[in-house]
């Protein structure tokens, strides 16, 4: 199958996360979701989700690995060669019913799995479920939040014009995300004595980096526990 010719609906997205779930169970796998996808079910309204960003709780399988387990488990996922040609990865797609017929309608899902991109092996019972999508499983809130704080500090750094756009989207995002977690959850770093030392350390280098340019931001990471000096 090839790439599909437009974005899946929000609803499209939820099904092809479910079937990834669905199917890395049925081989024992326990997963969580990040990224805009989580953001929109925690009640994010600044972005919408395109694809689906899923962890999946491992330290034997590698992420092509994975991608294949998807492919034979669910007729459904398909793969993809990368845009890149020098790239050694395939591309996961979850194929949905065509709008149009004769035109291909799929969603993108990105697999990975914990120390890439700083991610965290969450514990199972710190993963969150929650409506209106309480069978999905999502990354806790405060690592959610700082993740799209490291896209912000990821895209700045990349001397690419068409990734360094995306900072005014970043810089939406993650000042939505810490109205939410004050004004909405109450959520608080003394809650959340699972996350590793050495993410937090590494968060609150980024912490520092983002506040000069955004100090009206100072009152909500000091409400969630974070030290700003």
């Amino acid at each position: 199958m090839s790439r599909p010719s437009c974005p899946p609906s929000e609803e499209e997205i939820w099904k092809a996360t479910r079937a990834a779930v669905a199917a890395l169970a049925e081989n024992g796998l326990n997963c969580y979701i990040f990224g805009s996808a989580a953001c929109a079910i925690y009640g994010m309204k600044n972005r919408y989700p395109k694809d689906v960003d899923l962890v999946v709780l491992t330290d034997v399988h590698e992420q092509e690995e994975l991608k294949n387990m998807l492919v034979e488990t669910d007729k459904d996922f398909y793969l993809v060669p990368s845009k890149d040609p020098h790239a050694t990865f395939e591309v996961l797609w979850y194929s949905l019913p065509e709008r149009r017929p004769g035109i291909n309608h799929a969603c993108k899902v990105d697999i990975l799995i914990p120390g890439i991109m700083s991610l965290p092996h969450i514990p199972l019972e710190e993963i969150v479920f929650t409506p209106p999508a309480d069978d999905i499983p999502l990354m806790p809130y405060i690592p959610l939040l700082l993740m799209k704080l490291k896209g912000w500090i990821d895209h700045g750094a990349d001397p690419r014009l068409h990734v360094r756009d995306k900072l005014r989207q970043d810089e939406r995002d993650v000042f939505e995300l810490l109205k939410l977690a004050v004004e909405d959850f109450g959520v608080h770093l003394r809650t959340e004595e699972w996350i590793p030392k050495d993410f937090l350390e590494e968060f609150n280098g980024y912490i520092r980096q983002y506040i000069p340019e955004h100090p009206d931001t100072v009152p909500y990471w000091e409400a969630l526990g974070f030290p700003i000096a």
